[in-house]
């Protein structure tokens, strides 16, 4: 008797289990006796075992059928019952602008036993009979007159965008205005322009590094933001002090361009890898350390350094040279007098 007892209960146990298993889907609609131009509505239902991925109709379109369009999607709601079972449910306003018999087609909802079971199975509801009427008529009742249009009050609802709209116009006038008069050229009592002091490529880059290095991006987890403005200012730099067009220029294109201007191998790597380092900061999401960030800063600061006095005794050489031309062709002059 025992025996028979755990027999039987477990056949209910593996009948729940097997009820808990099945999917079911469902389509109500709140009548079947529709008016032409009046809402109705239809409720989705899909019901799946808990674990399974459903995957709902965003219901795009605004037609459900050629003959029934839809004017409103209620939000999608999940919910559990007793049996471990997942609902899925959703209610669409309908309209319909035809008269007779229509029918509401089956909806196909999508769902799989997991999210990344490839096989998408697909359940559908009944297809529903509508019969579509006009609007009931009481041809017994007198006619009434055509009541003019009502005014209706205007509500802050509905002027507030226009006041929106306006005070973006009047920030955007005074924007540009103010633009217009920092750009205007300051015009001394002569007549000349005005211009303000010029600070030398050199100068400036060097002060731009120590306000970086003050700011202290990288320590406080803004590190592309420190390689990025790092690099402007080396680009800002070469671009001033050597004439070439670092700004508009890939990392591969600088160091390409500025191999004629003979700098030291020390120099230039240390340009080169905080050039690269930057971009795998910047393009390829890569994590540098603690080290290279402040490795990078003094590269870069040692770059600006050597090229500056590698610029300066170039620049020596080349002023030397002149004069030593120019004392040539003086004396070339003074021997041809003589003769």
């Amino acid at each position: 008797m025992k025996k028979t007892i755990l027999f039987l209960m477990a056949i209910f146990a593996l009948c729940g289990h097997f009820k808990a298993q099945q999917v079911e889907v469902e389509g109500k609609v709140s009548d079947t006796k529709v008016q032409v131009g009046k809402p109705f509505t239809l409720d989705l239902s899909l019901k799946v075992p808990y674990g399974w991925f459903v995957e709902w109709n965003d219901f795009m379109t605004d037609t459900l059928s050629e003959q029934i369009d839809i004017i409103k999607r209620g939000n999608v709601e999940r919910t559990a019952d007793a049996d471990s079972n997942v609902i899925v449910q959703q209610q669409l306003t309908l309209m319909t602008f035809d008269t007779g018999q229509i029918q509401l087609p089956a909806v196909g909802l999508t769902y799989a036993k997991s999210f990344d079971d490839p096989m998408r199975l697909k359940a559908f509801t009944e297809p529903i009979d509508l019969y579509a009427t006009t609007m009931v008529v009481d041809t017994l009742q007198p006619y009434k007159p055509i009541v003019e249009p009502i005014a209706a009050p205007i509500r802050m609802k509905e002027v507030f965008p226009w006041i929106l709209v306006a005070l973006l116009a009047v920030l955007v006038g005074l924007g540009i205005w103010l633009f217009v008069k920092r750009r205007k050229p300051k015009i001394d009592a002569d007549g000349n322009i005005i211009k303000g002091p010029v600070i030398p490529p050199y100068t400036k880059a060097i002060n731009d590094l120590e306000n970086l290095r003050q700011q202290k991006l990288w320590q406080s987890g803004k590190v592309k933001e420190y390689f990025s403005m790092l690099t402007d200012i080396a680009r800002e730099y070469i671009e001033g002090q050597f004439g070439v067009n670092a700004v508009e220029m890939t990392t591969d294109d600088i160091l390409e361009e500025i191999k004629p201007l003979r700098f030291s191998t020390e120099a230039y790597n240390k340009l080169k890898d905080t050039m690269e380092i930057a971009d795998l900061v910047k393009f390829a999401k890569y994590n540098a350390s603690n080290l290279e960030n402040d490795i990078a800063m003094n590269n870069m600061t040692d770059f600006v350094n050597e090229s500056y006095a590698h610029y300066q005794d170039m620049k020596a050489k080349e002023e030397t040279q002149q004069r030593n031309l120019k004392l040539a062709e003086a004396e070339g002059k003074e021997a041809a007098n003589h003769v």
